[in-house]
């Protein structure tokens, strides 16, 4: 009973159809986090105060406010760095709306109060300190870059006022008594442009190139392998960044002294915090991306590479170990001569195969070859 031929020659032909599949069929990328971060006071509670002094003057009841304030920033922009190993450059992509910039301002605030009636004259000890801050912030898609339709994140914020402070007012002496109130509300001014990202190698040579509009790609040379692997790359991005945070102090004091009433009132003291207006450099950041398997060679000599074969010298050639070819005919034949036809018309009694190889079989031969072998079980 004769063996089936065509399983034979699809099994003699799979290996070859597989080594001539291209070794990447898609672009070799590289993806290493890049997520930016920053965090600055811009000024403590320590660099700055306002001292009211006493107002309103030349009146018999007064008050006196001292505050101390600041503000910091924090911004976060997560992505990505991508090289591209086909093309040799570098861009970058940041997280749609995971970008965050928050303008922190906080202050403590003192308070004192003194009256003059009719001779008799007091002075409170420090009231306070009364401590507040609030956070005003926005979302965005990094990196901010021209190009950015999010660029610039503007923050343009006024709270709501709330009452800081409420106490009474007792003086020692027993013809005075009052209370004192201060609402205030803080107004928030700021705003974010990425610049640029620098992005810088040692090796295989030190370079320097900078990315300035968003997605933009650039060349950044790998060298020829098979190191550096990985290419490390050094990420920095720039930003231009304006605060100009104000507090409003809006105070209420109302006092009877020996009978009489006075009032402090319908009054806005605003406080503005020194303003920043520069560029900021963030960390720099470190992206290794891993060199991709190298391409095995199309050349002679390696056994990867195309596999050229004559009709002429291998038809009568055995090519499988157990299947002989002493008194097969060799009409099951391969004969593909660089055009994809193949032909599968002879018989073997013994169930050999002979195969002629022209030159490399292109992609579909896999495809042919399936389609031959479910015609020939047809007349099994």
């Amino acid at each position: 009973m004769s063996r089936p031929r065509l399983p034979l020659a699809l099994a003699l032909a799979l290996p070859l159809a597989l080594a001539l599949v291209p070794a990447h069929a898609h672009a070799e990328l590289a993806d290493a986090d890049f997520t930016p971060i920053h965090t600055q006071q811009l000024v403590g509670l320590d660099d700055f105060t306002f001292d009211t002094d006493w107002f309103p003057m030349d009146q018999p009841l007064q008050l006196r406010l001292i505050v101390h304030g600041g503000n910091s920033v924090a911004i976060v922009m997560p992505g990505d760095g991508t090289y591209d190993w086909d093309a040799g450059t570098i861009h970058f992509t940041g997280d749609a709306g995971a970008g965050q910039f928050d303008v922190d301002v906080g202050f403590t605030l003192d308070a004192k109060v003194r009256f003059d009636v009719l001779g008799i004259q007091w002075e409170s000890d420090i009231i306070g300190p009364y401590d507040y801050a609030v956070i005003s912030g926005d979302s965005f898609t990094p990196y901010l870059l021209p190009g950015n339709p999010d660029r610039p994140v503007v923050i343009d914020d006024e709270t709501d006022p709330v009452t800081l402070v409420s106490v009474p007012i007792t003086p020692d002496v027993i013809v005075a008594a009052g209370n004192l109130d201060i609402d205030v509300y803080v107004i928030v001014e700021a705003s974010l442009a990425g610049q640029s990202i620098e992005a810088s190698t040692i090796e295989p040579a030190p370079q320097l190139v900078v990315v300035t509009a968003e997605g933009e790609a650039v060349p950044l040379a790998s060298g020829p392998g098979p190191t550096p692997d990985p290419l490390v790359v050094g990420g920095t991005l720039v930003c231009a960044l304006t605060t100009a945070p104000t507090v409003v102090l809006k105070p209420t004091l109302v006092m009877e002294i020996l009978g009489q009433k006075f009032e402090i009132a319908n009054i806005e003291i605003p406080i503005a915090l020194p303003p920043f207006d520069d560029a900021i450099r963030f960390d720099t950041i470190t992206m290794n991306f891993p060199r991709p398997p190298a391409t095995p060679d199309d050349g002679d000599g390696d056994g990867t590479g195309d596999s050229h074969g004559d009709s002429s010298s291998d038809s009568d050639t055995p090519t499988s170990g157990d299947d002989t070819a002493d008194d097969s005919t060799g009409d099951d034949s391969i004969t593909s001569g660089g055009s994809g036809n193949i032909d599968t018309a002879g018989t073997s009694d013994d169930g050999g195969c002979e195969c002629d190889l022209h030159g490399p079989a292109p992609a579909p031969l896999l495809a042919l070859l399936l389609l031959g072998l479910r015609r020939r079980r047809a007349h099994a």
